[in-house]
C-alpha cells in the first residue's frame, strides 16, 4: 500500500482553510493454488485520489461553523488469473455544513451534507460469454445529525443525538461473479441494490470524578435496505454449489431488507488517588441485529459481533524521567461471549463459542538531553495460546483441518510484537 498525502492549513481573513489531498495505490493479492503458490489468483490494482477541504469560520456570537467539500476518484484493474469483480471507475463528491453553539451548560451541535456517487463497471467477456455486463449506477442522498450535551454538574454530563445517514452499495455487492479465495465462497452481486438509509438515535452519560470515570451510551439504528449476503439454497434444501476447476464451492448472493441494530457500551476507569499511576479500565459492549421480516425461520442479522468485556490494569510511570519517560505497563483480560444468535437461514451462519484472551504490553520513550531518541512498544497477545474463532471470521467455515480435526481456520495463537518509532528532526 503506497500512500502520499499533503495536509495543509491556511489562515484566511475570517477563519481557517484546511486542504487535504492524497493519492493511494493498493495492490491486493490473494493466493489460492497449492500447486502453484506463486500464482496470484486474485490481484486488485486500486488507485484512489482523495480530496477534503473545509472553511472553518471564526467564533461569532458563540457559534463555530464549518463548510466543506470532499470526495474521491477511484480506478480498479484486475491483474490476477481469476476475476471476481469487474474493472470499474468511481467518482464521489459531497458537500457539508457543521455548526456548534455553547449556551450556558448546554452544547448544541449539528450538520447536514449532500453526497453523490457514480459507479461505472466495464464489460468483461470470457470464452465468448459476457462475464460482467457494463454497469452504470448513481447514488445520492441527504444526511445529517443534531445533538445536545448538558453539564448537569461539573462532573456529570448527559448527551443525546439523532442522525440520518446512508451508504451506497459497493462494486463487489453490485457485480461480484466469481470465486473469492479468501472466503471460500462463490459470490454473486446484485445489480439492483439500493442505498442503505439509516435513522439512529443514541443517548449517553459521563461521570468524571477524581477517582472514577464512567461513560455509558445506548443506541438504536433502523436501517432500510440493509445489505447483507446469504448462502443460496439448491435443490432439495441442499447448498447451492458452483463447480470451478473441478471443485464445488458454496454460492452466496448479496441481498437487502429492513433491519434494526441496537446495543450499548459502558466504560469504567478507576484511577484512585493518591495512586495517580494506576488505572483499572473496564469496557463492555453489546449489539443485537434483527431483520424486520423473517427469512427461512430466523430474523437474526448475519455477522453481528458477540458481546465483549475487556479489563485492563495499567501502570503509568516516570512522566519526567531522564532516560525512560512515560513508561507504561499493562495487563489485559479480554472475554468475548458466545454468539448464540446466528443468521441460520440456508446454513449461512452457525453459533460461535466464547473465549478469553490474556494480553500484556510495555512501552516507553527513550530520552537523551531531554529529547526523545526513539519510542519502544512491546506487546504480547493471547499469552495462554487459546484456540478460538471470532464470529466475524470468514474462514470459520473452511474445510476441516486434517491435523486437528477441527473445522475452519482458527485465529492467531500466542503472538509477540516489537515496534520502534524513531523521530527525525530537521
Amino acid at each position: 500500500h503506497l500512500k502520499i498525502i499533503t495536509d495543509n492549513s491556511f489562515r484566511t481573513g475570517n477563519g481557517r482553510l484546511t486542504l487535504n489531498i492524497g493519492w493511494q495505490q493498493n495492490l491486493r493479492r490473494e493466493f489460492g493454488e497449492a500447486d502453484t503458490p506463486e500464482e496470484e489468483s486474485l490481484f486488485f490494482d486500486l488507485s484512489t485520489l482523495s480530496y477534503n477541504t473545509a472553511l472553518h469560520f471564526d467564533d461569532r456570537n458563540g457559534w463555530n461553523t464549518s463548510v466543506g467539500l470532499n470526495g474521491m476518484v477511484q480506478d480498479n484493474n484486475n491483474r490476477g488469473a481469476e476475476v471476481l469483480i469487474p474493472e470499474y471507475g468511481l467518482f464521489d463528491i459531497g458537500g457539508f455544513v457543521y455548526a456548534k453553539k455553547i449556551r450556558g451548560r448546554a452544547t448544541f451541535s449539528g450538520g447536514a451534507r449532500y453526497d453523490y456517487r457514480s459507479l461505472t463497471a466495464r464489460e468483461f467477456r470470457e470464452g465468448g460469454d459476457t462475464r460482467f455486463a457494463r454497469l452504470n449506477r448513481s447514488f445520492y442522498n441527504l444526511s445529517g445529525s443534531a445533538g445536545v450535551s448538558y453539564s448537569v454538574t461539573d462532573n456529570f454530563i448527559l448527551k443525546a443525538n439523532l442522525a440520518r445517514g446512508f451508504r451506497a452499495p459497493s462494486m463487489p455487492e453490485l457485480s461480484s461473479n466469481g470465486t473469492h479465495e479468501g472466503t471460500n465462497r462463490y459470490e454473486y452481486g446484485n445489480k439492483d441494490l439500493k442505498s442503505e438509509i439509516s435513522l439512529q438515535t443514541d443517548a449517553g452519560m459521563e461521570v468524571n470524578s477524581e477517582h472514577v470515570l464512567i461513560n455509558a451510551a445506548l443506541f438504536l439504528n433502523r436501517i432500510n435496505n440493509f445489505i447483507y449476503f446469504r448462502k443460496l439454497a439448491g435443490a432439495g434444501s441442499q447448498d447451492s454449489l458452483v463447480e470451478v476447476d473441478g471443485e464445488f464451492i458454496p454460492a452466496f448472493r448479496f441481498d437487502q431488507q429492513a433491519a434494526s441494530l441496537y446495543g450499548g457500551e459502558v466504560l469504567v476507569d478507576i484511577h484512585p488517588h493518591p495512586l495517580d499511576w494506576l488505572h483499572w479500565e473496564n469496557t463492555f459492549s453489546y449489539v443485537r441485529g434483527l431483520f424486520r421480516d423473517e427469512t427461512a425461520g430466523t430474523r437474526n442479522v448475519p455477522y453481528i459481533p458477540a458481546a465483549r468485556w475487556t479489563s485492563e490494569l495499567r501502570g503509568e510511570f516516570l512522566p519526567d524521567g531522564r532516560t525512560f519517560r512515560n513508561l507504561r505497563v499493562h495487563m489485559e483480560l479480554q472475554h468475548t461471549f458466545s454468539q448464540d444468535h446466528p443468521f441460520t437461514a440456508y446454513g449461512t451462519e452457525t453459533a460461535t463459542a466464547g473465549y478469553t484472551l490474556l494480553n500484556a504490553g510495555l512501552s516507553s520513550h527513550i530520552m537523551k538531553h531531554n529529547r526523545p531518541l526513539f519510542s519502544v512498544y512491546f506487546n504480547a497477545t493471547n499469552l495462554t495460546d487459546a484456540a478460538y474463532q471470532n464470529h466475524l471470521s470468514r474462514l470459520k467455515y473452511a474445510a476441516e483441518n486434517p491435523v486437528t480435526g477441527r473445522q475452519g481456520v482458527f485465529n492467531m495463537g500466542r503472538n509477540f510484537s516489537l515496534r520502534l518509532n524513531i523521530p527525525f528532526s530537521f
